[in-house]
């Protein structure tokens, strides 16, 4: 077992936090935890299962500092030597979140690790009670090579108080080979704690290859 996350926050002042200990990535639009994400493939995941931009869990400090219409935050990661895994990196997050548009954010947000750097810019705007949508650009430059460049388009709407459907077209190109993605996923409330996710993707790639994914997910709420 690996310990995935384990974090301490404090208030330093109106509006700032600062947090210390295993925390999540702040890069991508997408959750990286199942019981937060719209559906149950990650966009860009050509090979099924891991996603090729986003990381997960860093140690680290991050500070954030929130506003009436914008905030700001610093995430410093340490990370095990590529080349000594007795000695630790450091690589830095810094996310710049505008929300002085109602019922709309816009992120950009920039990683600087030892190995890679990440551009990574999303928007999201709920047009209705019932209908939100969101855009996403990320890029990912890699010091070994095949550098990594995808964006998303994704719309989820509320058919009623029980079931909403997710829709995702993505695409991801990675060196010399691209892949195109589109994904439908709609969602049940069974009960107040118990929710149903099934989702159906089909992934075409430029080397004639085919992905097809059809996946059942049961998430329980305590």
């Amino acid at each position: 077992t690996t310990l995935e996350e384990a974090v301490v926050t404090y208030a330093a002042a109106d509006g700032l936090s600062i947090s210390a200990g295993r925390q999540l990535s702040y890069v991508g639009f997408e959750a990286y935890d199942p019981i937060n994400m719209y559906q149950i493939s990650y966009a860009y995941d050509h090979s099924g299962g891991v996603q090729d931009i986003y990381d997960a869990y860093r140690d680290g400090v991050s500070a954030t500092y929130v506003g009436d219409m914008f905030s700001v935050s610093v995430f410093a990661q340490f990370v095990e030597d590529a080349g000594d895994a007795t000695a630790e990196d450091t690589g830095f997050e810094y996310v710049f979140a505008y929300t002085g548009v109602e019922n709309t954010v816009v992120k950009a947000i920039f990683a600087d690790a030892p190995t890679y750097d990440v551009d990574n810019y999303w928007v999201s705007y709920k047009v209705s009670d019932d209908l939100s949508i969101a855009a996403e650009y990320a890029e990912k430059d890699n010091d070994t090579g095949n550098d990594i460049e995808g964006w998303l388009l994704m719309g989820d709407y509320t058919v009623n108080g029980k079931m909403s459907l997710t829709l995702r077209y993505s695409e991801e190109e990675i060196g010399t080979t691209s892949y195109e993605k589109f994904t439908i996923a709609p969602n049940y409330a069974i009960s107040d704690e118990l929710l149903g996710v099934i989702e159906y993707s089909a992934q075409d790639a430029s080397d004639n290859s085919e992905n097809d994914f059809l996946g059942i997910r049961l998430l329980y709420r305590f």
